[in-house]
């Protein structure tokens, strides 16, 4: 009798489990923890066909470092064209190096594979370089 008992248990189990699974579409569980334009930046990309927004994104034509909080102990923060650093080193397409602030205050900024140096109030733009915001 516990023989029959063990096999209906198992074969319980057995229907039991696949109904579950019959809840959950391959496609629920691909975007369970997605968004579905990240699920097609990521399908596009596995093929090869989709470049994406970073990828494609080509250095700003000027970057302004707007102001910073310099901190002794934690991170200091940078505002370059009227967004901060506080969560990511890259504002539209720049990458600054808040931790490096230099004695000066002079910020470096990654531009297109080149590094500049801009102070608050420093505007670096590809015509004319850098100059300050009120010339």
């Amino acid at each position: 009798m516990t023989r029959w008992i063990k096999k209906l248990f198992i074969v319980g189990l057995f229907f039991s489990l696949q109904a579950i699974a019959e809840d959950y579409s391959e496609q629920s569980l691909r975007t369970l923890f997605t968004s579905q334009q990240q699920r097609q930046d990521i399908e596009g990309d596995r093929r090869g066909s989709n470049l994406s927004q970073e990828q494609v994104q080509v250095g700003p034509s000027s970057v302004q470092v707007n102001g910073m909080v310099k901190r002794r102990n934690g991170k200091s923060v940078v505002w370059v064209n009227g967004k901060n650093t506080m969560d990511n080193s890259m504002v539209d397409g720049v990458k600054v190096y808040s931790n490096s602030i230099s004695t000066q205050n002079k910020v470096p900024v990654m531009i297109d594979g080149r590094k500049v140096y801009l102070k608050p109030g420093q505007t670096w733009s590809e015509k004319t370089g850098i100059s300050d915001v009120n010339n």
